[in-house]
């Protein structure tokens, strides 16, 4: 079912993905921006926005107490509801944390090419204080992100063809590290 709270969709949503039957959460209502019950808590930590779209990068505690992150796609219908298209994150993608490399990385999950383009994810620093992430696509469609406690989310409303590519940069605009991080 869909709500008119596009928070409380995907809590609705992640709620029925992640919680074992035996240990189901009730969704309940949103109070800032955390939902808890029996000791489990999702957080929204991020959030990007275009007309009738949202995108927002979202923590659960799993049943082990690791925090799982999700980057989290709605759209909201012709009657005025939120509805979840699409998730990516480590919670969905097994337990797999990414590639293991020892430089600024961004270890990103998204969906919706070409035309509802979201991604979003954790930037592995390394010391390299990266402080922006550009992505370019196939198409030329670019777009950046600036890093907050560790993460960027995109949203456009462009077509993006992949594969792409993720440009890292620090303070001083120079670029650190490019890799593709999707495609």
């Amino acid at each position: 079912m869909a709500h008119q709270d596009p928070k409380q969709e995907i809590v609705n949503r992640l709620t029925r993905l992640l919680v074992t039957g035996s240990s189901k959460v009730p969704a309940g209502n949103m109070q800032e921006g955390i939902q808890e019950s029996k000791n489990k808590t999702l957080r929204f930590l991020k959030e990007r926005s275009l007309p009738g779209r949202r995108v927002y990068i979202v923590v659960f505690e799993n049943e082990q107490g690791k925090e799982v992150y999700f980057t989290c796609y709605v759209e909201e219908d012709a009657r005025g509801n939120w509805q979840f298209r699409g998730a990516a994150g480590d919670g969905l993608m097994g337990s797999d944390p990414g590639p293991v490399v020892e430089r600024a990385w961004a270890n990103l999950g998204g969906g919706g090419m070409p035309d509802h383009f979201y991604a979003g994810g954790l930037v592995a620093d390394h010391d390299q204080n990266v402080t922006r992430v550009r992505l370019i696509a196939k198409n030329g469609t670019s777009m950046e992100d600036k890093v907050e406690d560790g993460m960027v989310l995109f949203l456009s409303d462009q077509r993006v063809d992949l594969p792409i590519q993720a440009e890292l940069y620090d303070a001083a605009s120079t670029l650190i590290y490019a890799h593709k991080v999707l495609g």
